[in-house]
């Protein structure tokens, strides 16, 4: 059975170096040691979606450690379906959950499970009219169009609400592929994960807070953890 990864929930992108400095006439020389990889940062621009970018990042990296080369990734895929899931699940409890573009660590890992992934090439995200991300108006249509559902102004909910605002989301992001050609080779989204070798089984997530006791499992009470995830 394999040890089972740790990873802190605030340290997706941290760049682990082992150095030896020296001192010279002309200041300091650092000689790189031993290097943990990381592919480049990508900019997030004018969105509240840093837990995509740096859980993505998270997974870039590791992939990288297992050898099995660079992969930019598409964050907008991860965004496109948490969108929708949090739709779902606001509108079940009748609007009572923070519908933001916040999120966190807990969503990739559940959307890179359950749906898999895609490269940045196949799902850029940028369907607007804009040549990087600001997501301002797509959180205020979305969030717009799902005040209007909850208010239920013919009694019950229709059987229409959740295609429209698939389209909403989709129609600014981008339809999520279901299959896709990528270096020569057809994929899924799900069987891409698989060629890349990532387990989202071996993941969990730390904490530090007080107000719990210490090594045991508890949901995060913060707005952005709308999924209800577990740290430890």
């Amino acid at each position: 059975m394999n040890m089972r990864k740790l990873i802190a929930a605030g340290l997706f992108l941290a760049c682990t170096l082992t150095t030896i400095q020296a001192q010279t006439e002309d200041g300091y020389v650092f000689t790189t040691i031993k290097e943990a990889k990381i592919t480049p940062v990508k900019n997030q621009n004018r969105t509240g979606t840093c837990w995509s970018f740096s859980g993505v990042g998270m997974l870039e990296a590791e992939i990288l450690r297992m050898g099995k080369g660079e992969h930019d990734l598409s964050e907008m895929f991860i965004v496109n379906h948490s969108y929708k899931d949090k739709a779902e699940k606001f509108v079940r409890l009748k609007g009572y959950l923070n519908f933001a573009q916040g999120g966190s660590f807990e969503d990739v890992l559940y959307a890179t499970k359950h749906y898999g992934a895609v490269p940045e090439s196949v799902m850029p995200g940028l369907e607007y009219g804009e040549d990087m991300h600001v997501h301002n108006e797509l959180e205020s249509v979305a969030s717009g169009y799902l005040n209007a559902v909850i208010k239920n102004p013919n009694g019950k909910l229709s059987t229409a609400w959740k295609k429209g605002f698939d389209g909403i989301i989709d129609s600014y992001l981008g339809a999520i592929p279901e299959k896709f050609t990528y270096n020569g080779k057809e994929y899924a989204p799900q069987s891409f994960v698989k060629e890349l070798g990532l387990n989202i089984d071996d993941y969990v997530s730390l904490s530090s807070f007080t107000h719990h006791p210490f090594y045991t499992k508890f949901v995060i009470e913060v707005e952005d953890n709308w999924r209800w995830g577990g740290s430890l």
